[in-house]
């Protein structure tokens, strides 16, 4: 069964263009144009992930992308110059990929892609001495401790990683997590930052240490 994308927009031909890309790609896409419509869609369906096209939405986009978050669902953002602002609202209720417009349907695949089961994990060591990290499907396991995360923060640890014990500088993350990363800035990389750190709240082995005026960088203490 083809999964299931769920597609919000009240842009028809955006629609029928999305459905098209996500037909050939082996998705099924469904069309919801309000609140009602999603919250109907995310009790009647199997859905695998959303993509929220924020021009024209009626309503505000952020607690929406909340409420999609709460459903367990990755969650990518159609963001224009005109909805820039909503960008960092969305990052902090849950927003799992922001893709600028005009869109690419590359990026917008490789999100999905990113967030489709895979057959079986991959083993990333972090460094001398470090717990073994396995990176399985929309989570990781540390120290014996499964820990879900959002696509772009799965890259975002994988890239501090493999540079453990360097400092990252937010240029270095942007340029090398972000399929876009003209469209980032700055403090987004901030508000991941600060996710990863919740996530891993109750490792005291693992920890992103900030070094101010630089970035970050990934410590592990036994």
């Amino acid at each position: 069964m083809a999964p299931v994308i769920l597609v919000c927009s009240q842009n028809a031909e955006l629609y029928l263009l999305l459905a098209h890309i996500l037909h050939g790609e082996g998705f099924k896409a469904r069309l919801a144009a309000s609140d009602d419509d999603v919250a109907d869609a995310c009790t009647s369906a199997v859905l695998s992930a959303v993509v929220l096209d924020c021009a024209g939405w009626p309503s505000d986009v952020a607690p929406l992308c909340a409420l999609l978050k709460e459903s367990r669902l990755p969650v990518a953002a159609l963001v224009g110059e005109d909805t820039r602002a909503q960008h960092l609202q969305l990052i902090k209720a849950g927003l799992d990929e922001g893709i600028a417009r005009p869109l690419s349907p590359s990026k917008l695949l490789a999100f999905l892609h990113g967030i489709s089961p895979q057959s079986g994990a991959s083993t990333l060591p972090s460094f001398a001495g470090a717990a073994e990290i396995v990176f399985g499907h929309r989570a990781v396991v540390v120290s014996g401790k499964r820990v879900a995360l959002a696509p772009i923060e799965m890259r975002i640890l994988k890239f501090l990683l493999e540079r453990s014990g360097q400092v990252s500088t937010r240029k270095q993350l942007i340029e090398a997590v972000w399929s876009d990363p003209h469209a980032v800035e700055r403090r987004t990389v901030d508000v991941h930052i600060g996710r990863l750190r919740k996530a891993f709240a109750e490792l005291r082995n693992l920890r992103i240490r900030t070094v101010y005026g630089a970035g970050y960088a990934l410590e592990y203490h036994d």
